[in-house]
């Protein structure tokens, strides 16, 4: 892990509150691993104080790309920087990673927890994997990955809340069309997480765990977790744990 300025290649909103940001970072894209993440300079000055972690969704030659929603100050000045500008990036971060065992694999995203999975199942796909993705949003307005997901020829299906677009229902219920054979990777909200927990215990599931940091490697304690063998850290040895290791 290194702590690097690099250079915005392109920062665009591609739905309401999604945007995508690609960056110049050839320190990060030649090792970085299926979800893993990097924590993103915001600000120069202590307002916001402190870094945004953002799981590296694509890496495409020496730029990697990361999806964020604006949904704070935080987010709201990345939206505002500009084609060109620089920004402090420290990563690849995060141990506990997404498996390649098995010969199926069925990732499950939420919202733009789809971001922390796309890398995996893009690196799946050409391991020869079988792959099918599950992309869900509470609205057709709100699936902005779509467009990356049909350039990178991975199969998904869609499930929004409402039924504007492809199935309607909840995520979870994709898992009813999957036999045990498939190994499940999901990232999104806890309350999906903790539902894909309960009702996909036929499968082997690796979750991949959304938390608020403020180092990014450990030392802070801000982000730890109970499991079966006493509390870890969602950054060092997550984000990604085994599903029955995991209290959520």
């Amino acid at each position: 892990m290194q702590d690097r300025k690099v250079m915005i290649v392109e920062n665009k909103p591609i739905s309401v509150r999604l945007w995508k940001m690609e960056l110049y970072a050839p320190h990060i894209a030649c090792c970085v691993k299926g979800g893993q993440f990097v924590m993103l300079e915001v600000s120069p000055t202590y307002d916001p104080m402190g870094r945004r972690a953002f799981a590296v969704a694509d890496v495409r030659k020496e730029n990697i790309t990361i999806f964020y929603e604006t949904v704070g100050r935080g987010t709201y000045l990345m939206a505002n920087m500009k084609k060109g500008q620089s920004l402090r990036v420290f990563g690849p971060l995060g141990k506990g990673l997404f498996t390649f065992e098995g010969e199926k694999h069925l990732f499950i995203g939420g919202g733009v927890g789809l971001a922390g999975l796309t890398l995996h199942a893009k690196r799946a796909m050409k391991e020869g994997k079988e792959v099918m993705l599950i992309y869900g949003a509470k609205s057709a307005k709100d699936l902005g990955m779509k467009s990356w997901l049909e350039e990178e020829n991975i199969p998904y299906i869609i499930y929004t809340e409402d039924g504007t677009e492809g199935r309607k229902g909840k995520v979870t219920e994709a898992l009813l069309g999957f036999d045990n054979s498939w190994t499940v990777h999901a990232c999104g909200p806890k309350a999906m997480l903790k539902a894909i927990k309960e009702e996909g215990k036929k499968f082997k599931l690796y979750l991949s765990l959304e938390s608020r940091m403020a180092c990014g490697w450990g030392v802070c304690l801000g982000c730890v977790v109970k499991t079966v063998k006493g509390y870890a850290r969602v950054c060092y040895e997550g984000p990604v744990f085994k599903a029955e290791e995991v209290f959520i």
